[in-house]
């Protein structure tokens, strides 16, 4: 993630918004590391900013714009996802956490 498209307080506003208990056992697992993180509380508030800014009535930029960056930001994040499990392949890691990220990755793919 590139740092310089949001600033540290909207980062940890981003992860205030976040209800799912899901995604909050992602944020709190110590082995996930922290871009992850960071994509996660950003596609979470920019999913509310979307849906709270755009004009449900007519169709306009901001929604399309806002969805482009959304769905590049998604593909980014599970991109991430998908090389920290490789990663923690390569080096050994207990099976039962390697299944456990995969069922996060899942769970990312499913509902962000």
């Amino acid at each position: 993630m590139n740092s310089n498209n949001s600033s540290p307080i909207s980062q940890s506003l981003g992860f205030l918004l976040i209800k799912d208990p899901n995604l909050n056992i992602i944020l709190n697992d110590p082995d996930v590391i922290q871009p992850i993180k960071d994509l996660i509380a950003k596609l979470s508030t920019d999913k509310l900013f979307i849906a709270k800014l755009s004009n449900k009535i007519q169709p306009d930029d901001f929604e399309l714009l806002g969805n482009i960056t959304y769905k590049k930001d998604k593909k980014n994040l599970i991109s991430k996802f998908t090389v920290m499990i490789q990663i923690f392949k390569v080096r050994g890691m207990i099976k039962d956490e390697l299944k456990r990220f995969k069922s996060y990755l899942n769970y990312i793919k499913k509902t962000l």
